[in-house]
């Protein structure tokens, strides 16, 4: 993950204090990966232990690591894309860090392990990454059903317990019409996989495994807020691709 991943993934756990460094870290980039801790603390006026801290809560080992990340955002930043092909080219890259940072192995213990595998998608664009992600999982000796509509999911919701596992996939994981739905799979136990952008949501917190993607802007003269979301096929491919090593290779 860039250091910017890091600081959306976790800005909602930052004390008040915290997020006002971060913010002159996010500004001062080029000038934060020449100081030291005790520089750095001096700017922001504060201790050593408290950018210490910050830097683990923010996903990094230490400070050392953190100014690694920042050097790394920096160099990628400074490739100014040429067109949109090279910037399908670095969200695809920058999917791809953040899945080799990620250890996929409890979530293919549950797929291999639940007796009814449900996957649910928010959107358009989710439903069609998501028959794909099904397909992948059939052509692995996987079966699960892939749901569509608030209704329906709901309904399903019912019948499921702690032996299965439910997938959703979404944007924002801030879906109004499904919130009650995941309220019940928590009181049941059913254990939920959230696949969103990066951030925290109401979905990613009600999950007991959380997977990421990141959302580029894509220019448009006909839809205002366009983005692309191919991140999401590729962090689901990787998915599908590594149950499919677990269950050929793994056994």
């Amino acid at each position: 993950m860039n250091f910017e991943q890091h600081v959306r993934l976790h800005y909602d756990e930052l004390s008040d204090m915290e997020k006002e460094m971060v913010q002159y870290l996010r500004k001062k980039q080029a000038s934060v990966i020449g100081m030291t801790i005790v520089e750095l603390g001096e700017v922001l006026l504060s201790s050593k232990s408290s950018i210490l801290r910050l830097a683990k809560k923010l996903g990094f080992r230490g400070f050392s690591e953190m100014k690694y990340v920042i050097q790394s955002s920096l160099n990628q930043m400074s490739l100014t894309p040429e067109d949109l092909v090279i910037n399908l080219k670095q969200e695809i890259d920058r999917t791809f860090q953040y899945s080799e940072q990620t250890n996929f192995q409890p979530i293919l213990d549950r797929l291999k392990q639940a007796k009814m595998v449900i996957i649910y998608a928010t959107g358009f664009t989710q439903t069609n990454y998501s028959q794909d992600f099904s397909n992948d999982l059939f052509l692995s000796g996987r079966p699960n059903y892939l749901i569509e509509g608030e209704t329906n999911f709901a309904m399903m919701a019912e019948t499921l317990g702690k032996d299965d596992f439910v997938i959703v996939n979404s944007l924002s994981g801030e879906t109004a019409g499904i919130k009650e739905t995941i309220k019940l799979l928590n009181l049941n136990q059913v254990p939920l996989c959230s696949v969103t952008q990066f951030g925290k949501n109401y979905l990613s917190d009600h999950a007991d495994y959380q997977l990421y993607y990141e959302v580029t802007p894509l220019p448009s003269q006909i839809v205002h807020g366009a983005t692309s979301m191919i991140s999401l096929n590729v962090i689901l491919t990787i998915l599908a691709r590594k149950y499919r090593e677990y269950v050929l290779y793994d056994e």
